[in-house]
């Protein structure tokens, strides 16, 4: 053991006796996480609405600021921009909490679907994805100040921009300030069987764009070179490479072809949606594109085939294992259980958990039908699983992957 550094037993013990103080304080204040909940949801910020983006990222620095957090500013240039606030202790170990703050839903809904409570649910545009797990990240670490905690090196949360559309502007900015982390705690909302998430596909979209000739249709469409026909072609031939016993999937989501049906068309392109589970995978994936895009081509026309975003696929680890076992450890002392499970949504957790970097997602508040209209949240959960980020955050101090570490390997 390291100089200054507690028995690994005293460590969690204490995450265990910060996650109940933050359990009761949370629910103390449950009225005041859901006006906050709904001044955060009432502020329409789909990814393009930078505007948008910006009036959420306010509101949040703004409380960070309470803390005397310290604020690293990332430009988003067409995006919003994304931020860091960190606080620095005397302690050892450091946590990350990553959300975002950029919804699917264009400017509107948010006063078309105003946050409702209805029973036991939290409904509006946002609020399951992921508008609570980025509050409950903030109530976490208010719990853990308002306790006493100070045995930590660093607590990060950072907040972007652009998660939903695979963060153009915020990768490397994710990256940099997950770097050297003990952990990475992600808070995307749990699963709707309140499971967490310890493993996630990875993905990406393409895009091809077909050129061809234009020609008149009536006249003389031989000396034309239809891009459409092309860009279909093309297309049938990456849909045909799905083997979903393989774990890959490719969905073609958009096809933009011509101007008017009497002319043939001399431009198309095709979006494409990408998904595989490995590393291995996706290299395969990627070279049988390359392969069937060749083969299927029309003669006469030319393409090319671009990644538009690509996260890699985060695969079961070591680090994400032991911490999954130190996070039921927690929530059982809380008196709630639950799984790491895979699932086939990528999120920024990829880019830390694929650079080595212990990494848990699904840590907000239950819920579900993310990007629908009943999108919601389980306000029964809120409390438990901002108590779960507390007590794990309380243990950064204790490595997740040194020699001896904790815990056996998350099961199924």
């Amino acid at each position: 053991m390291a100089t200054g550094e507690r028995p690994l037993s005293h460590v969690l013990q204490a995450g265990e006796n910060f996650a109940r103080l933050a359990s009761a304080r949370v629910e103390s204040y449950l009225a005041n996480y859901l006006g906050d909940l709904g001044d955060l949801v009432n502020l329409d910020s789909g990814t393009y609405d930078r505007v948008g983006v910006e009036r959420v990222g306010a509101w949040v620095r703004a409380r960070c600021r309470q803390w005397g957090a310290a604020i690293t500013e990332n430009p988003g240039g067409e995006y919003g921009d994304s931020f860091a606030a960190t606080l620095n202790g005397a302690g050892m170990g450091s946590a990350v909490l990553i959300a975002h703050m950029d919804t699917v839903f264009p400017s509107g809904t948010a006063a078309a679907r105003p946050f409702a409570v209805v029973g036991d649910r939290g409904l509006g545009p946002g609020t399951c994805d992921m508008k609570a797990g980025l509050l409950a990240g903030v109530y976490a670490i208010e719990s853990l100040l308002e306790a006493g905690f100070t045995e930590y090196r660093s607590i990060r949360l950072v907040c972007t921009s652009d998660e939903e559309v695979g963060a153009p502007s915020s990768k490397a900015f994710v990256e940099r300030m997950a770097e050297g982390a003990d952990m990475v705690l992600v808070l995307e909302a749990g699963r709707e069987n309140g499971d967490i998430v310890g493993q996630r596909r990875g993905g990406g979209t393409y895009r091809l764009t077909v050129t061809g000739r234009a020609a008149h249709a009536g006249v003389e469409p031989q000396k034309g070179r239809n891009a459409a026909i092309g860009a279909c072609r093309q297309a049938l031939a990456l849909s045909a490479l799905t083997d979903m016993a393989a774990g890959r999937t490719v969905n073609i989501g958009v096809i933009h072809a011509g101007t008017r049906p009497n002319i043939v068309p001399d431009h198309a392109e095709v979006e494409v949606d990408l998904r595989f589970d490995t590393a291995a995978g996706m290299e395969k994936l990627l070279a049988s594109a390359d392969l069937a895009l060749a083969e299927a081509a029309l003669e006469g026309t030319t393409y090319v085939w671009e990644p538009v975003q690509l996260r890699p696929p985060w695969e079961r680890n070591a680090g994400t294992e032991r911490l999954a076992a130190r996070a039921r450890d927690i929530a059982a002392a809380l008196g709630f259980g639950f799984n790491a499970a895979a699932t086939g949504g990528t999120s920024d957790g990829n880019f830390t958990a694929t650079r080595g970097v212990p990494t848990l997602d699904g840590l907000g508040p239950v819920g579900g039908l993310d990007h629908g209209p009943d999108e919601y949240i389980e306000i029964s959960s809120i409390a438990p699983r901002a108590a779960l980020l507390a007590g794990l955050i309380a243990t950064c101090g204790a490595p997740v992957l040194a020699d001896g570490a904790e815990g056996t390997p998350a099961r199924e």
